[in-house]
């Protein structure tokens, strides 16, 4: 049986609203019904909550595995509504941007398995030199490599130039990043003696480049390009996609921070404290906005199933599609 009344922390805003909407003249039939999916949703999620927050509502605003773009359009639309009523009594309540929209939903992200990364490294690394490019087969491996193992965002990757990277130190210099920001990070020795050997043979090849990875000409590479090589390297691999998730260029920087986050568990650390300099090291504006996709690792891995994943149920991921 269907559940026809407010049960939430909300249930007297809620139904408050509703009387707003119809004393307009509005019917308000069908945003009722999404209003009281809403209402279940914040009885489960989050019984105690008595005000709309950010947490909650961009929790909700996740697209779900069989919803079509005008049923998540719907959705969406009414909490928004909500937001922008209890705004205007005077209340501190999250409104939903009005950005949200069909073709921009908000996808989950795809998060690689350990198999699925040593399929690809196995494919980047076994790839033949190509007739139409000279270094093709020596950047691949290398500049993937560098968004997992630094959780680059793909700009950040493109934008590497030689001289940002010191080998003897492992020091990095991200330069014009998001919200405009600079940042230094440091890489392992693998990733410094990988990148020494990479040297070796694309600076004879170009050597007045300045650029770190680089197309045909010598140039960096463009987002095209950039796009291009990845999809081309994530087909020869045989990686798909899991069910709405779907790889691509930031599914490293997400695996980079989920899979840290999980050695962190195994080995019993206190994330908390470690989850700020994650943060910075990923050039985040809050440390909080590492741990979206969370909920996904127990999928992934199934020793995580008993970890806490509520406390971390409030962040919201990049974009995919947007630099």
């Amino acid at each position: 049986m269907i559940r026809m009344s407010f049960e939430s922390a909300l249930r007297h805003k809620e139904e408050d609203f509703i009387k707003f909407k119809q004393n307009f003249g509005h019917r308000y039939e069908s945003q009722t019904y999404h209003l009281l999916d809403f209402d279940r949703f914040c009885l489960s999620e989050f019984p105690d909550y008595d005000k709309l927050t950010e947490e909650m509502v961009m929790k909700w605003a996740v697209i779900k595995p069989t919803e079509n773009s005008n049923g998540y359009i719907s959705r969406i639309s009414v909490v928004r509504q909500f937001g922008k009523y209890l705004t205007m009594l005077g209340e501190d309540a999250f409104i939903l941007p009005d950005g949200l929209k069909g073709g921009d939903m908000p996808l989950m992200p795809y998060v690689f398995t350990h198999a699925s990364l040593k399929s690809f490294w196995c494919y980047t690394d076994s790839m033949e030199r190509y007739y139409q490019s000279t270094v093709r087969h020596l950047v691949a491996p290398v500049m993937f490599r560098y968004m997992y193992c630094c959780g680059l965002r793909p700009i950040e990757a493109r934008r590497l130039k030689r001289s940002d990277i010191n080998l003897k130190t492992g020091r990095i210099f991200i330069s014009e990043s998001k919200y405009n920001k600079e940042r230094i990070i440091y890489a392992s020795d693998d990733l410094m003696a990988l990148t020494q050997n990479y040297l070796t043979q694309i600076i004879p090849i170009f050597p007045d480049s300045e650029a770190m990875f680089v197309d045909r000409k010598g140039s960096p590479l463009s987002q095209s390009v950039h796009q291009y090589l990845f999809e081309h390297c994530r087909d020869g691999s045989g990686i798909r996609a899991a069910g709405t998730r779907q790889p691509n260029l930031y599914s490293f920087r997400h695996s980079f921070a989920t899979h840290r986050i999980y050695q962190w568990q195994k080995e019993g650390k206190d994330i908390d404290s470690l989850l700020p300099g994650l943060s910075a090291y990923m050039g985040y504006s809050h440390y909080s906005h590492t741990l979206y996709y969370l909920h996904l690792l127990p999928e992934i891995f199934s020793d995580m199933a008993g970890f806490d994943f509520e406390r971390f149920s409030n962040i919201i991921p990049e974009v995919a599609r947007h630099e």
